[in-house]
């Protein structure tokens, strides 16, 4: 068995969505003993959206049961869709698999700009077919290696309100894709801190490989 890490280490000042508070942590040391004190947005670094991050009167993370966090996933590799988007077409070379599958990660690539303003611009996102397709499969979690499910300038978020509007789970900012099988079924837990009514929180993000 091989643990994969898909979650990005919370620093202060990491890059967040444009308008969120970057992360601080005051570290301190007295008598003996360290402590620190944490102020970041609900948003930072790898994390999970719950259907309350688009509504106020929709489920909160803290309300889901704790299988809604564990299950099959599949990688679907989309880094060829740069510049014209995710499209069904794309997710329908793994429709049995899909079907398999509780968890959609999707490698676009875009990892590797984290930190930089392109990291910000030009990802591929799905389409609201190809996310209405997904979601027809049983798909109930859908992971980005991406900043947002959206793009950045999108007013709307049709993908955030299609998926989160049928009571998905959207993981962002994911790493490590690369280690994954693509196409291949494995175990994914996306633990999201246990915060009260929370509308998102950051997660921890493990991939259960079998050697």
């Amino acid at each position: 068995m091989k643990i994969v890490d898909l979650s990005r280490t919370i620093t202060p000042g990491m890059q967040c969505f444009p308008g969120d508070m970057t992360p601080e942590i005051e570290r301190l040391e007295a008598d003996g003993f360290r402590t620190a004190n944490i102020s970041l947005c609900t948003h930072a670094g790898t994390h999970v959206d719950a259907p309350a991050h688009m509504s106020s009167q929709s489920v909160t993370l803290d309300m889901m049961p704790p299988e809604t966090f564990w299950g099959l996933a599949l990688l679907a590799d989309a880094r060829g869709a740069a510049g014209r988007g995710i499209e069904i077409a794309d997710l329908a070379l793994h429709a049995e698999k899909l079907a398999e599958a509780d968890f959609l990660l999707l490698r676009t690539g875009w990892e590797d700009k984290f930190g930089t303003e392109e990291y910000l611009a030009g990802f591929p996102a799905l389409s609201c077919e190809a996310a209405q397709y997904a979601l027809s499969l049983g798909i109930r979690g859908f992971g980005f290696d991406t900043i947002s499910a959206d793009s950045v300038e999108s007013e709307e978020c049709p993908i955030h309100k299609t998926l989160l509007g049928a009571g998905a789970l959207i993981i962002e900012n994911l790493r490590g894709l690369d280690a994954l099988p693509a196409g291949e079924t494995f175990l994914l837990a996306a633990l999201p801190m246990p915060l009260a009514n929370a509308d998102g929180a950051p997660a921890r993000v493990m991939a259960v490989l079998e050697n």
